[in-house]
């Protein structure tokens, strides 16, 4: 069906999947069908989720138990019958104008994948992140020589314009989605957007950016990105061999996988170390057992990354198993 499915998984939000559901349902008639995915919520979610249901046709709910967010993701595809896919996830709002912006660009162009800018926003509505011009320009890359004149996964910290991992501000060719390797359910809870994402993007032909902030990603302190465990670790390795799957399957050529690697384990996984109440000891020791893995170690060694003063100094840190420093220095940060 012409048009746009967007999918928007659902679970203990009822604080917030008012303000989310209002700034959707507001969007133009592109959206041709809205679907809830309520994945085993224990609060007033549903509920939410069937008043809305009553006032807008286009909104579908699919009940299910919880199976976490990876797997929720697929199931919304799968029920989904537009050509065009969204995603919202239920504690973030878009603009009401976002879809319609990015409908019009994707037709116009042809693409296969439309992108806009996201922010971060705290409860109280304020800006946590918002960095560059939102002058809704328009720039359009076509597939040269097997790759895009831009880099389509993120290499944290660099200097030069790249593609961000969210699933949440894009508007993807359904078919893009479930005919990619990354379509199958990994059970990934830290960084299964990217996993999905990069490989997408790998298979893409024409990708068209809105220089625009239409999405608003909620950063609140119970989020997963405020949590901290090993699996954490162990889902990323599981993302770097989608990834390594995806780019030797499409032929897409990424010349600093290596630094990828270890940007994504550390940057990721540091941060969120950073970020959580682990007490200094426990730090400590989840910087221990992270630098003394071999495929880490292997790395560090032979890898000189580029970057942030911050981050050259942490991956020294870390090359030199001096975790007690580094346990000190991601808590009290390290200015640029």
């Amino acid at each position: 069906m012409e048009g746009i499915s967007i999918i928007i998984p659902v679970y203990n939000v009822e604080k917030y999947l008012y303000k989310c559901l209002d700034s959707v349902c507001a969007q133009a008639d592109c959206v041709r069908e809205i679907i809830l995915i309520n994945d085993g919520s224990t609060d007033g979610s549903l509920d939410i989720c069937k008043r809305y249901a009553e006032n807008d046709a286009r909104i579908k709910i699919i009940e299910q138990e919880n199976k976490g967010l990876s797997a929720t993701v697929r199931v919304g595809v799968r029920a989904a019958t537009c050509d065009y896919i969204g995603f919202v996830d239920s504690d973030d709002y878009i603009e009401k104008e976002m879809y319609a912006r990015m409908y019009e660009e994707m037709k116009k162009h042809n693409a296969d994948v439309v992108w806009c800018e996201y922010d971060r926003v705290g409860e109280s509505g304020n800006n946590l992140s918002k960095s560059l011009e939102d002058d809704g320009s328009i720039y359009v890359y076509e597939k040269q020589d097997g790759r895009f004149p831009i880099r389509v996964y993120p290499l944290f910290f660099a200097a030069d314009k790249e593609i961000s991992g969210s699933r949440c501000n894009k508007l993807i060719k359904r078919e893009l989605i479930v005919k990619n390797i990354a379509f199958e359910d990994l059970g990934i809870s830290f960084g299964e957007d990217l996993a999905l994402i990069a490989p997408i993007m790998f298979t893409a032909e024409k990708i068209v950016n809105i220089r625009k902030y239409y999405y608003h990603y909620l950063q609140r302190g119970t989020s997963i990105v405020h949590t901290y465990n090993r699996k954490c670790f162990d889902d990323y390795i599981k993302v770097i061999d989608i990834i390594d799957r995806a780019r030797k399957l499409y032929c897409y050529e990424m010349a600093d996988f290596d630094e990828f690697k270890i940007k994504l384990l550390f940057a990721q996984c540091i941060s969120k170390i950073r970020i959580s109440n682990l007490k200094f000891k426990q730090r400590k020791k989840e910087l221990k057992f992270l630098g003394s893995d071999p495929l880490v170690r292997e790395l560090l060694k032979k890898i000189k990354v580029t970057g942030s003063v911050r981050l050259k100094i942490i991956m020294k840190l870390l090359k030199w198993k001096w975790y007690s420093a580094l346990a000190f220095i991601i808590n009290k940060g390290v200015k640029k």
